[in-house]
């Protein structure tokens, strides 16, 4: 019994059309042909069969409207779509362009599917449903959808949330929490945790009605009601809970109104002239190598992390800076050398049952994201089975080189007599500031200097010696 004739079996079918009008309830998002502020559109993404010149497969993307025009027009279609239950500004998939998180959606591969003596049933799939029902483990989720082998579990929030950073920090932690209840022994075989695949919020998944990696066509079906985010909370533990998002600021943020009068500055520059946050260029030789290694060496088990990890170094490697970075990797490149990698991956398939394919590639091109910049080392080798020495240290600990480096470094300032950095010190600045501010307090340094507090508390009672001196 495959996981579609066991949910057939189980669940009453839903036509795509509801589905994606359950996502997006009527009036929810906006009109074709209309712009409303505070409504947006779905987004959704067809790798299509023909061909670009240089032989890469045509992407294409459609808005989805109040009208779910594109949704009936994608299903009619022979290509593998994607879409994520969020709202965006504009066509671009992106974090930074997501506006409202409709559901929460997981991933369940690798199902259990010894069959039972008795039924045929596979095991992994009623140990899932006993998990949501019998022992209250999981919650239930709204929809499930069948993707061939594959299982994804909708869950539909009843009040959609904005996606602000804050907010998808929290539900992201929530998900990842999440799935890493679902992905228990009783329901899917994998060896160790490192198995599990964690996905953001952000994550496309195939659509209902369009075509599944075995040929079919993936389907959903109707299994509970809209949830709560009390009910979601409620089956992990405190520091994976997201907090409702009505009113809710984490713990050291402030409000913009606050924000515009203790920094100015950064006020003017952010929020009034828009300007990007500024991000570090790297040489697009990080880029360049891992491409190469992914090439020598991606596993079974490792390859959406491994091209996770392409984009999120495709990320760091495209500013531009003319003496680090004058080539910068860009968004089409990235999409080029993932989709030239398909066939690589795929080769490396041992298991008819775990192919490689297009939607894995999307899915990692999500990672084309700044939330990404400071994805740790550790993490990635984790992730991807490849390893990446660290910077040499000798053996010591960051902690200690980077003491010994500063220790260092102000013996030579001593020296010298001035900065060797080419600018001023944390204490000189400091001290230079206490000079022209007799009356001056910590937190008037604070803000003139830019320091943080730490910095400017180390410095002040030195600054304060030196001046009596």
């Amino acid at each position: 019994m495959t996981v579609l004739e066991w949910l057939r079996d189980s669940f009453p079918s839903v036509s795509p059309m509801s589905f994606y009008r359950g996502i997006f309830p009527e009036g929810e998002l906006e009109k074709k042909g209309e712009r409303v502020t505070g409504k947006y559109c779905g987004i959704i993404v067809e790798i299509t069969g023909d061909r670009k010149p240089d032989g890469k497969r045509k992407i294409k993307r459609y808005s989805i409207t109040d009208e779910l025009d594109a949704v009936e027009k994608v299903i009619s279609g022979d290509n593998f779509c994607l879409c994520s239950p969020i709202s965006y500004a504009g066509k671009q998939r992106t974090a930074d362009h997501a506006r409202m998180v409709y559901a929460l959606a997981i991933d369940v591969d690798k199902i259990r599917m010894k069959p039972d003596r008795r039924t045929g049933e596979p095991e992994g799939l009623r140990d899932l449903y006993h998990q949501m029902t019998t022992a209250k483990y999981l919650p239930m989720p709204t929809y499930m959808v069948g993707s061939g082998n594959g299982l994804h579990l909708y869950y539909l929030l009843e009040n959609p949330l904005p996606l602000h950073q804050n907010i998808a920090t929290e539900l992201q932690r929530l998900k990842r929490e999440l799935t890493r209840k679902v992905w228990n022994g009783y329901i899917v075989s994998i060896e160790d945790s490192r198995e599990i695949q964690q996905e953001g919020i952000y994550q496309g998944f195939r659509m209902p009605g369009t075509v599944t990696k075995n040929g079919g066509r993936a389907e959903a079906f109707l299994t509970g009601e809209k949830v709560s985010l009390e009910y979601l909370n409620s089956f992990v533990e405190e520091p994976h809970r997201a907090k409702e998002a009505e009113g809710y600021r984490r713990q050291g943020q402030i409000r913009l109104s606050e924000a515009k009068d203790k920094y100015p500055d950064w006020y003017d520059r952010r929020i009034r002239k828009k300007e990007a946050r500024k991000a570090i260029p790297f040489s697009r030789a990080i880029y360049d190598n891992w491409l190469q290694r992914i090439r020598r060496e991606a596993k079974v088990g490792h390859r959406y992390y491994c091209l996770m990890t392409l984009a999120m170094y495709a990320q760091k490697c495209s500013y531009y800076d003319e003496k680090r970075n004058p080539n910068p990797v860009t968004r089409e490149e990235l999409e080029r050398d993932s989709l030239s990698l398909f066939d690589h991956m795929e080769s490396l398939t041992d298991d008819e049952n775990n192919h490689f394919s297009n939607d894995d590639i999307l899915a990692a091109l999500d990672s084309f994201d700044e939330r990404w910049l400071s994805y740790p080392r550790s993490s990635i080798e984790y992730r991807t089975g490849i390893t990446i020495p660290a910077q040499e240290r000798n053996g010591r600990k960051q902690s200690v080189h980077l003491r010994i480096a500063r220790n260092i470094l102000e013996i030579l300032n001593e020296e010298n007599g001035s900065s060797l950095q080419g600018r001023k010190s944390q204490a000189e600045t400091v001290r230079s500031w206490r000079k022209d501010h007799p009356d001056g307090n910590k937190a008037e340094c604070i803000r003139d200097t830019g320091l943080t507090r730490p910095t400017v508390k180390k410095w002040w009672d030195q600054a304060e010696d030196q001046r009596e001196d």
